[in-house]
């Protein structure tokens, strides 16, 4: 069993090259994401990469019920490992999802990553901290298995008795070494994530761009057991 907290995001990339960075990292990561790629290959890819580790499918789900049970049912008999729907769906549209996903965890989102105040004060009405709270708490209600939210509300979920028991994949790491802007904007370290409360820490260009993606997993790895 690998030990490894970090998922990778294979997201951008075709095919070839991201099951050439399975084979790299397989041995030091937990396993992969695949959003982008579930597009331009089906769920066939989830089938390739579960002989090099965990798989994340990260569909972002969000509609009828029905056809939100369907889509999962797809996934989960691929071989998925943990599925994400949007948690803003509501509650009948969980628990179809939770109804229909086998043996993988179902992991409601909450506020993207890329959100920052004034993002979800025009979507939501509100900031990014109650977003969070007022929908991990409907897909705990609703019998998901766990969350995607940012590291900067770990600490809050954590104290919130309704929500601590939530299995929690965390977006938005950026170990300090990295140093480059881009659209993530609600960030933390990994150590700062884990020490938070995340379960797993999805990692996308910090290791996919690195020069030696090998290394730079294993970087974080090393952080991790500090």
């Amino acid at each position: 069993m690998i030990k490894s907290r970090v998922i990778v995001a294979l997201d951008g990339m075709s095919e070839d090259r991201s099951l050439e960075l399975a084979d790299q990292l397989r041995d030091s990561v937990w396993g992969f994401k695949v959003n982008s790629l579930l597009v331009s290959c089906g769920v066939s890819i989830i089938q390739k990469l579960r002989s090099r580790g965990n798989v994340f499918a990260d569909p972002k789900l969000h509609d009828i019920p029905n056809t939100v049970g369907n889509a999962v049912q797809e996934i989960a008999s691929a071989g998925a490992n943990l599925i994400t729907i949007h948690a803003s769906g509501g509650r009948s549209m969980i628990e179809a999802a939770v109804s229909a996903s086998g043996s993988a965890k179902i992991l409601c989102v909450t506020a993207l990553t890329s959100l920052d105040d004034s993002s979800t004060q025009a979507i939501y009405k509100r900031n990014p901290s109650d977003t969070v709270l007022d929908l991990a708490q409907l897909a705990a209600r609703s019998g998901a298995d766990g969350i995607v939210c940012s590291p900067l509300e770990l600490e809050m979920l954590q104290s919130n008795d309704s929500t601590t028991n939530l299995f929690k994949v965390v977006p938005g790491i950026r170990p300090e070494s990295y140093g480059k802007a881009d659209d993530q904007r609600r960030v933390a370290t990994p150590r700062s994530a884990v020490d938070s409360g995340a379960d797993l820490l999805v990692v996308g260009r910090p290791i996919t761009a690195a020069d030696d993606p090998l290394k730079a997993a294993d970087a974080i790895n090393a952080e991790l057991k500090q």
